[in-house]
C-alpha cells in the first residue's frame, strides 16, 4: 500500500514540475523590443572603438559606430551601399534573418527615415529604423515573449 502511495506521490510531483516549466510566462507590458532577440549588428572592433569611454546622449555612440563602419559619407548622409552590403552579409551569418534584413533595407536604406529626436541624427534615424524593421519581421526562433 505504501509503495502505491509513494509511486502516486512521485508521479504527481514530477508531473507538477513539468507542467510548471512548460506553462505560460503570463502577460507583460514590456516594450516589444525586449521580445525579439536580435543578434548584435555591429562589428566588434567598431563597437570597441566607440565604447571607451562610453559616449553620452542618444546619438553619439551610434554616430561613432556608423562613422567607424563607413556607413556615413558625412554626418548627415548615409552611405547606402555600405550599410546595405553590411546588412546582407550579416544576414548570411545569421540564419533566419534575411526577411528582417530585407525589411530594414526597404524601410531604412531605400527611404529617408526620421525618428524625431530633439536634434537630427542620421545614424540614430537609420539605426532605430533598422531595429524597428527587424522587430516587425522577427523570426519565430528569436521571439522570447
Amino acid at each position: 500500500m505504501y509503495k502505491y502511495i509513494a509511486i502516486v506521490l512521485y508521479v504527481s510531483l514530477a508531473s507538477a514540475d513539468v507542467i510548471n516549466k512548460t506553462g505560460s510566462k503570463g502577460a507583460t507590458l514590456k516594450p516589444l523590443s525586449v521580445c525579439c532577440d536580435i543578434p548584435e549588428i555591429g562589428e566588434a572592433k567598431h563597437l570597441a572603438t566607440c565604447s571607451n569611454p562610453k559616449m553620452k546622449g542618444p546619438c553619439n555612440d551610434v554616430q561613432c559606430v556608423f562613422e567607424e563602419s563607413g556607413f556615413l559619407t558625412n554626418k548627415e548622409t548615409l552611405n547606402k551601399d555600405a550599410y546595405k552590403n553590411h546588412l546582407l552579409r550579416w544576414a548570411q551569418d545569421h540564419k533566419g534573418w534575411s526577411v528582417a534584413v530585407n525589411k530594414a533595407i526597404e524601410d531604412c536604406v531605400d527611404t529617408e527615415p526620421r525618428q524625431h529626436l530633439d536634434y537630427p541624427c542620421k545614424a540614430y534615424d537609420v539605426f532605430a529604423c533598422t531595429g524597428i524593421a527587424m522587430l516587425k519581421k522577427c523570426p519565430n526562433e528569436a521571439w522570447k515573449c
